[in-house]
């Protein structure tokens, strides 16, 4: 079976994403949410959460829960973070998610792992919405990437585009004559543009806040946050 690191990106953020990071749910902050969520998967072989050197970094590793590891690492894009991170932390794959996206489901990220463990030259997995990928600049919040560490070392070092170096998953979907790229549809309900599960600013916080009342839940179901907004669409207007 492969092991699979789950990553959570607490680094490469700008302040106003640091700030996000310490608002608070249920009396914990959103990075403490997402990492929990991380941890509760089944097939995840560990989690680790990113961090910037020096100053920059002191807010996530204050709100990391002290049981799991923070990485800091120079690196000045994603694709470098990922590969640095899995030099770090050795393992066979990775999902890799951003840390503002209090609603992550562990279940989600378990159902991405298994079919891309099952197919064995899978370089890249990730969730596909009926009319584009999820990771093109649709907004998102739920959906984490599967990566294959040997495809990631193999990248590396030839990708100059900045934007398949921000957004490595772009590469992988923008080639796949060359790599083996799984896509899964994603959950009923929750494919949709008129609603974001992370955020950016007050506007969405608020609509996280509400959603969040209206679920009444400590940990996510997506199949009742796709129930609960395809019957209270009124939520997200």
């Amino acid at each position: 079976m492969l092991k699979t690191l789950g990553i959570v990106k607490g680094a490469l953020l700008t302040e106003k994403q640091r700030h996000h990071l310490a608002r608070r749910l249920e009396g914990k902050s959103v990075l403490e949410w997402v990492v929990r969520q991380m941890t509760d998967c089944e097939l995840l072989s560990g989690v680790v959460v990113l961090a910037d050197e020096g100053d920059s970094g002191w807010l996530v590793r204050e709100l990391t829960p002290v049981d799991v590891p923070v990485y800091a690492s120079p690196a000045q894009d994603t694709l470098t973070l990922l590969q640095k991170t899995l030099g770090q932390f050795p393992m066979d794959a990775c999902v890799f998610i951003g840390s503002d996206w209090p609603f992550l489901d562990p279940t989600l990220i378990d159902q991405l792992v298994r079919p891309a463990m099952l197919e064995r030259n899978c370089d890249y997995a990730a969730y596909q919405f009926a009319n584009e990928i999820f990771s093109v600049g649709r907004p998102y919040g739920l959906f984490p990437e599967w990566y294959r560490s040997s495809s990631v070392r193999k990248i590396a070092g030839k990708i100059s585009d900045p934007i398949h170096r921000q957004l490595p998953g772009t590469f992988f979907l923008d080639h796949q004559k060359e790599f083996n790229v799984e896509l899964l549809p994603a959950p009923a309900g929750l494919d949709r543009d008129d609603v974001r599960f992370s955020f950016d600013d007050e506007e969405d916080w608020d609509n996280i806040l509400e959603l969040h009342d209206a679920l009444k839940l400590e940990v996510l179901d997506c199949r009742k946050l796709g129930s609960l907004l395809g019957s209270k669409r009124e939520l997200v207007h």
